[in-house]
């Protein structure tokens, strides 16, 4: 009788385990899957991921692609501005070196004639046929030429253009001193007209 007493625990134990054995199942898939979700990468719901801007979205800016600077022309002269030159001179009037001072569209006009400009109302008459300041600028180089004892200051307008005179030739006339500037034998070209004053000293006669 002792026998099925003894026996009834284990099979009753048995049905419990069988019972149970989906349900743990069932907790140990959740946890797995929980796992699984937890381990995945940021990237996939990181919003800065996908927004983040490529680098071969720009382009990237070349030496080539600089706009290369194109050479301009040097502006002529202001009007006034003035450049004085020492020159060779030759002639009968025994004068060996003059000034060329010139600028452009400074008006005047050609003449061979060279003025006496030993006072004040001759020096004054001669600036006043030239436009802006270049009057002003004959009359301080001028200035600054050191007349010698027994010399007469004279100027004239040698030459109207594109070409400086390389020197000038001064002989006496029967009006006065003439001047005849020596032009180089290549001639250039220019924006506009240039005005070159010749001044010079010469013995008194």
């Amino acid at each position: 009788m002792t026998s099925p007493q003894s026996t009834s625990p284990r099979r009753s134990g048995a049905r419990t385990r069988s019972a149970l054995a989906p349900v743990l199942a069932s907790l140990l898939l959740g946890a797995a899957l929980t796992g699984c979700a937890d381990e995945e990468p940021d990237t996939a719901t990181d919003p800065q991921g996908s927004s983040s801007p490529s680098t071969s979205s720009s382009p990237e800016v070349t030496p080539s692609e600089t706009p290369s600077e194109t050479p301009t022309e040097e502006p002529p002269p202001s009007e006034g501005s003035g450049m004085a030159q020492p020159v060779p001179a030759t002639g009968d009037a025994g004068v060996t070196e003059a000034t060329i001072v010139g600028a452009t569209e400074a008006g005047g006009s050609e003449s061979t004639l060279a003025f006496v400009l030993d006072s004040d109302l001759a020096r004054s008459d001669f600036a006043a046929q030239f436009e802006g300041d270049f009057g002003e600028t004959v009359l301080d180089q001028l200035d600054a030429q050191q007349v010698a004892a027994g010399a007469i200051p004279y100027g004239a307008i040698a030459a109207v253009g594109c070409d400086a005179p390389e020197s000038v030739r001064i002989d006496a006339g029967e009006a006065g001193l003439e001047v005849t500037p020596q032009l180089p034998a290549k001639t250039v070209e220019c924006f506009a007209p240039m005005t070159f004053v010749v001044l010079f000293a010469a013995p008194e006669a």
